[in-house]
């Protein structure tokens, strides 16, 4: 038997939200419409202040301002986190003391081969 997990509501196109929404607004007690909106129907809020709009809500501009501008600065800070991860990788890695022959690249741009430990234990075994 294999049962959907999601929730209808959750999948369901922007027609449907939009019909289900006349009634749901009406049932709603929360304190932020908004969030409320996205976390019921499974929408970002962008799409959830859009879409509230549509159904007659009043947003007012400043909140709806704050909100992008949120979400931008949190979309800035994942890139700039992804950056200083694959930065901090790169700079970890120095290949120039870690490998006495270099064999070739991974498809990341890593270095392969022979280390210096490798290297040496080679030369080690090979004069008994």
């Amino acid at each position: 038997m294999n049962k959907k997990q999601t929730p209808r509501r959750k999948t369901l196109t922007k027609k449907g939200r939009l019909a289900s929404a006349k009634d749901w607004i009406t049932k709603y007690n929360g304190q932020n419409l908004i969030s409320g909106y996205a976390k019921w129907f499974g929408v970002d809020k962008i799409c959830a202040i859009n879409e509230l709009k549509n159904l007659g809500v009043i947003i007012p501009e400043k909140l709806e301002n704050q909100i992008v501008e949120s979400i931008k600065r949190r979309i800035e800070q994942r890139n700039s986190a992804k950056e200083k991860a694959e930065v901090l990788k790169i700079a970890d890695y120095d290949p120039d003391n870690n490998f006495a022959f270099i064999v070739g690249y991974t498809s990341g741009g890593f270095p392969f081969g022979l280390t210096q430990e490798e290297f040496e234990n080679e030369e080690y075994g090979n004069k008994d």
